[in-house]
């Protein structure tokens, strides 16, 4: 399995440039950046390529609803792929560090993995969040 990191601009290497910066690489991650001299074609010729060494992969993307979001949709009709859109630096080393990609067959709890690791890690500086009591005893 592989992480595809997108996005417009220099997102994709930019993000490989935080990642190399804080913790070397990860493993069977790729980024693809879609700049502007690029075509919508060019960035799906890009992503086919990958998809036919390895049809396990999870496209993590900048925006939802953005061009390489929508061309990464487009490729689940052909493949076994999850798409997750505004995730942050912080969730892609979470799941790439704590996770063997290599041993990962399903692209979807990656995909979740992905998703609860960026809504945790979203915060406001200084309002701590509320803490869940899970010993309720009485139902209320």
């Amino acid at each position: 399995m592989k992480i595809i990191v997108t996005g417009h601009g220099n997102f994709a290497t930019g993000i490989e440039s935080t990642v190399k910066l804080l913790a070397g690489s990860i493993k069977n991650v790729t980024y693809i950046d879609f700049t502007a001299e690029m075509t919508e074609e060019e960035l799906a010729t890009n992503f086919t390529s990958i998809l036919k060494k390895d049809p396990n992969i999870v496209f993590f993307c900048d925006l939802v609803g953005g061009t390489p979001y929508k061309q990464a949709v487009l490729e689940k009709e052909n493949h076994n792929i999850a798409v997750v859109g505004g995730c942050n630096i912080g969730s892609l080393l979470e799941v790439g560090l704590q996770n063997d990609l290599t041993s990962v067959t399903n692209v979807h709890k990656i995909a979740e993995k992905l998703v609860t690791a960026t809504k945790a890690s979203v915060q406001e500086f200084g309002i701590q969040k509320p803490k869940i009591n899970e010993d309720i005893s009485n139902g209320i």
